[in-house]
């Protein structure tokens, strides 16, 4: 594929003249055409130019859930060529000054709060230790219950606005400068702030809308967050480049989804495995009609073979397609193949798309032991290339969809790279024979018992297959004689009977002696981050700390394994 030269602003511009007419955004009852979308950014980057002194390179950051003013406001200030800091609504205080200083931000744009938390509340003890911000203002200009559109503007008001500059800056706006940056989600050490360019989303976006065969007649339910990768790239600059329609949603709520789905006929749908788990298990959603549904990417975390099964029964019009993605290479990487998801008879990450490499390290060797089509480096006398399937080690990635840097962190970024200019992206797997990527584990939750390297991933997948609960984590606990012991962290529905002991019984016939767990913890539910993913650094402190903790262990088994409730 051809990769162009475009920005995001840009894209929006081809897109209203192309299908100016057609919706843009729902909202509730509320909508606009991708016309009206097109003109009201132009005023807002305007507005945003005039009164608060936002320009090129200013960096700006929008702290709210999904609403209209979140994506006309993030599409205005890639029109001004501004850089847009997204900020996860459920940031505590402490977290958001510390992100809005890391990222240099200028002006904030927020909204009305999240799960309970009033952010106007907040913002007085934010702005006394952010010196830096110029303007904390609202996003949401919603006093007359509608959202902003042309009529919005007065006559005399547009006559004001500085329009010739903004256009002129949205022209000689490169495509390699800087769109977005996203903190990481931190799930074992402090978010990092990842930038990525105009240039690495809209060429993904095309190479997604190949993969995922989108159309101007698809329409989008946007449940996931636009202050992530998921929502920010894929789901509102995608719908962009595409010229799909955006049915936004604040934040995730099964009955929301459904609704879009099954009253506003979505067709397409992103989620990581627990929100199509949610909406296929929790009780009263089997009423739905899911049969609009055409397509979906299901990515974030890794998903079992039975779990994706049970949701494709729920859609079986859709496709729905496994995908392996990362904020750092534009959110967006590798698709399973569209008709044949499960060819291998497993879930993967897919196949990376073309203009990109991939290849995995061994994690103790370094030497690399795998590869896919396009970074095979070895050509056989007869033009055929050579492939090594099944060893496993550390991804690394190489393209056009790489991450700029960790904004200000000029060692880190240098640490993720390797010495030839490929991503290290911390994630274990391995190639199969249809050049997908298996991906199982990662390299930060790798666990080191007695010299034996051991997946957390296999033992999870083998305890699920116990049908003794539908969610665990594994992790590794510290160990003087060993270096690590294996916890398994298992979540325990209310009034649902566990035996620790019938599971050691099942997993001992499945399983290598020396990966049986050391200690079983049961919870009702585990440390998550607002993304969906498993803490694992908290969760490794709360395990360490019931492992050391000897008085409160029961033995079960006969071979030194021990369990504990954890409520």
């Amino acid at each position: 594929m051809e990769l162009v030269q475009k920005t995001i602003g840009g894209c929006l511009k081809e897109t209203a003249a192309k299908v100016g007419q057609q919706t843009a955004i729902e909202f509730g009852d509320w909508s606009c055409t991708w016309s009206e979308l097109d003109e009201v950014t132009d005023l807002l980057a305007a507005r945003f130019m005039s009164l608060y002194g936002i320009q090129k390179g200013t960096h700006v950051g929008i702290w709210s859930q999904n609403s209209p003013a979140f994506a006309q406001g993030v599409l205005a200030l890639y029109k001004i060529g501004a850089v847009v800091v997204v900020l996860n609504a459920a940031n505590s205080t402490d977290e958001m000054i510390d992100q809005l200083d890391r990222a240099d931000v200028e002006v904030l744009f927020y909204g009305s709060g999240a799960r309970g938390t009033i952010f106007d509340e907040l913002i007085p003890q934010i702005r006394k230790k952010t010196p830096k911000i110029r303007h904390f203002l609202h996003i949401e200009e919603r006093e007359a219950g509608k959202w902003l559109k042309p009529d919005s503007f007065s006559e005399e008001g547009k006559k004001r606005l500085p329009l010739q500059e903004m256009y002129r800056n949205l022209e000689s706006l490169s495509s390699d400068s800087p769109a977005c940056i996203i903190f990481t989600s931190g799930t074992t050490s402090k978010a990092k702030p990842v930038v990525l360019t105009h240039y690495g989303i809209v060429n993904v976006n095309l190479h997604v809308q190949k993969c995922m065969r989108w159309t101007t007649d698809d329409k989008t339910v946007v449940a996931v967050s636009m202050y992530h990768g998921f929502g920010l790239n894929t789901a509102l600059a995608g719908s962009v480049i595409v010229g799909m329609t955006m049915h936004i949603i604040p934040s995730f709520r099964t009955q929301g989804v459904w609704e879009a789905i099954s009253d506003h006929h979505c067709t397409v749908m992103l989620g990581v495995p627990s929100m199509y788990l949610a909406l296929v298990r929790k009780e009263g959603n089997e009423v739905y009609d899911g049969s609009s549904l055409r397509s979906g990417i299901i990515g974030g975390s890794v998903i079992t073979t039975e779990e994706y099964k049970e949701i494709c029964r729920r859609f079986p019009q859709a496709h729905l397609i496994p995908s392996f993605g990362m904020t750092e290479a534009s959110t967006s990487g590798s698709f399973s193949d569209w008709d044949n998801p499960l060819r291998s008879g497993e879930v993967t990450g897919g196949a990376f798309y073309e203009d990109t490499m991939a290849r995995v390290r061994d994690i103790v060797t370094g030497e690399i032991v795998g590869w896919d089509t396009a970074a095979d480096p070895v050509v056989n006398p007869d033009g055929t290339k050579k492939r090594v399937f099944g060893l496993p080690g550390e991804l690394e990635l190489a393209g056009f969809n790489i991450f700029k840097e960790y904004y200000k962190m000029p060692g880190e970024t240098a640490d993720t790279m390797t010495e030839d200019g490929w991503l290290k992206t911390g994630d274990i797997g391995y190639f199969n024979e249809f050049d997908e990527i298996c991906i199982t584990g990662r390299r930060k939750e790798m666990i080191i018992r007695s010299g034996e390297n051991i997946s957390p991933r296999e033992i999870e997948k083998a305890i699920i297959a116990s049908g003794m609960t539908k969610k665990v984590k594994v992790v590794g606990v510290p160990n003087k004689f060993t270096q690590e012991e294996i916890a398994a962290c298992i979540v325990v529905e209310d009034g649902q009977d566990f035996d620790a002991a019938a599971l050691l019984r099942f997993l001992k016939p499945r399983l290598s002696y020396f990966k049986i767990p050391k200690y079983i913890f049961t919870f009702r539910e585990l440390p998550m981050t607002a993304s969906g993913k498993v803490r694992l650094g908290e969760l490794k402190e709360i395990a360490a700390r019931n492992a050391a903790d000897e008085a409160g262990l029961s033995a079960v088994g006969t071979t030194g394994n021990y369990a504990k409730a954890i409520l």
